[in-house]
């Protein structure tokens, strides 16, 4: 897992990297970087590196930190920012940037252990895979790139946006690997990637890339409350009018 610290005050980037050490195992090692200029971060990426996470300071001479990982998302959207500043004036700019915290200097340790945690879980989440037995053939997928799944007796059809798989298994146990990633049961054969929701009707769910996946009468009681807090903590407190 690659972790990068950028901040103008070489105490605190050692700070931080004190307080990733009890973190690190022999399973999951980290290769921790820094820098000091946030032109220097947006350089490293656009000569194509990224890293899993990123801490990053926002009151920094030339390119501030807002501005630094507004460009940085843009290449590379699966990067984990957290900014860590002792401004709060820029929080609602850092969760418009999608940021997974914003940590306020000086930084108190339960609440670093908290938040490293979840960016632990959802690096976790974003880069798990799943082996799909075909025949003869094993195709490994990453989880995140699965819009839905069909499956009917012990035949799954696995849809992403570029591919459509084959595989043998029943849709209750790829449901039961699923749905701790961010997926629901819509109907007795469909399981749907909730990031991929566009909208969500009476008897139908549409994707983003405007397929339309059935809802059950059934399903869709239970399915409809997974999704409102599944977008409650994506985006904070849901509103139904």
């Amino acid at each position: 897992m690659k972790i990068c610290i950028c901040d103008e005050d070489s105490f605190f980037i050692r700070e931080i990297r004190n307080r990733l050490l009890p973190f690190s195992t022999a399973e999951e090692g980290f290769q921790v970087s820094d820098f000091s200029s946030a032109q220097e971060l947006i350089e490293y990426y656009r000569n194509g590196g990224s890293f899993d996470i990123l801490f990053i300071d926002i009151e920094m001479n030339g390119i501030n930190g807002i501005e630094a990982a507004e460009i940085i998302r843009a290449l590379s959207p699966r990067t984990i920012i957290i900014f860590v500043s002792s401004l709060t004036d820029y929080i609602f700019d850092a969760f418009r940037i999608e940021a997974l915290h914003f940590l306020v200097k000086p930084v108190r340790d339960r609440e670093f252990e908290e938040v490293f945690d979840r960016a632990l879980n959802k690096y976790r989440t974003v880069n798990a895979s799943i082996i799909l037995k075909w025949e003869s053939t094993r195709n490994k997928i990453q989880i995140d790139k699965i819009s839905f799944v069909e499956g009917y007796r012990r035949h799954l059809t696995v849809h992403t946006a570029d591919v459509v798989y084959e595989a043998v298994g029943k849709i209750s146990e790829m449901q039961d690997i699923l749905s701790p990633h961010g997926f629901v049961r819509v109907h007795q054969g469909f399981i749907v990637n909730m990031n991929y929701i566009k909208s969500f009707k009476t008897d139908e769910v549409e994707l983003t890339d405007g397929t339309r996946v059935p809802v059950s009468v059934r399903k869709r009681q239970d399915a409809l409350k997974i999704y409102d807090n599944f977008i409650e903590k994506q985006v904070g407190e849901v509103y139904v009018i």
